[in-house]
């Protein structure tokens, strides 16, 4: 129950904040609950007319549905039976992605002369 209530309280403060880091903070703390929160995040997104507010749930919403991006492989030696592991990590994938997702945000954000009216 005090769960629900703290997720509760982070989404009412998360949308309707007057100050910007007291929202994204809010947003992050979020992120911290894990699956519970995902909808709470759905939410904020929806009701909130600030770019980077939506941008930092897409990015809390990301972080908690695939949160292990390390691999992991095993590879046996041939001369001895030790196995070693060979870590991967995707952080600049991750990194790419997230500039490509800026990119694309900024071009929907964009004006044109055909999006005016008449």
């Amino acid at each position: 129950m005090s769960d629900r209530m703290t997720l509760f309280e982070l989404k009412e403060k998360a949308k309707w904040s007057s100050d910007p880091e007291e929202m994204k903070a809010a947003i992050k703390e979020l992120s911290t609950h894990g699956e519970n929160a995902i909808s709470e995040l759905q939410e904020i997104m929806n009701i909130t007319a600030y770019e980077d507010i939506k941008n930092a749930c897409a990015e809390a919403i990301k972080s908690i549905q695939a949160p292990s991006k390390v691999e992991i492989h095993e590879t046996s030696s041939t001369n001895n039976s030790n196995s070693t592991a060979d870590v991967t990590t995707t952080a600049k994938d991750q990194k790419k992605e997230k500039v490509e997702n800026k990119a694309e945000s900024a071009r929907e954000t964009r004006v044109r002369l055909a999006d005016l009216p008449p």
